[in-house]
């Protein structure tokens, strides 16, 4: 079976429905993947750019990113790598007020078996359960 990667373009296209020329042939192709006529991949990546996007451009709260995300992780005939880190990362953003992608480095850290995280943005990790390393 065929497998493609989606951008992100594809996926905001899917949830602002914007450009009607557009959301069609997202739309064809969600289709084939949902009658399994092909894979649909996409990665961590395309949902820090997701997020980024939905919440600078379009001016979404953290409630409705959250929803967004979520549904993306859904969508039939769809294979996301890092699946179980997404979803944890995912939790953690809704449950937080921690950016997605912080999100997702805490909970990265936590499955590599890091005990910390050397970062100068100490305050993004603050409520996430993580130890910073600290510098000498």
């Amino acid at each position: 079976m065929k497998k493609i990667f989606v951008d992100t373009n594809l996926f905001i296209r899917y949830l602002i429905d914007d450009i009607p020329s557009q959301i069609d042939k997202v739309e064809y192709l969600l289709d084939l993947a949902e009658k399994g006529e092909v894979r649909l991949v996409t990665g961590p990546p395309v949902f820090f750019e997701m997020a980024w996007t939905l919440k600078s451009f379009y001016k979404m709260n953290r409630k409705r990113i959250y929803e967004c995300l979520s549904s993306i992780l859904g969508l039939p005939g769809l294979e996301v790598t890092d699946l179980n880190i997404l979803e944890e990362a995912l939790e953690l953003f809704r449950r937080t007020s921690a950016d997605f992608s912080d999100a997702y480095i805490a909970i990265s850290s936590k499955k590599v078996g890091a005990e910390s995280i050397a970062t100068f943005n100490t305050k993004h990790f603050r409520n996430l359960d993580v130890k910073i390393y600290s510098f000498k």
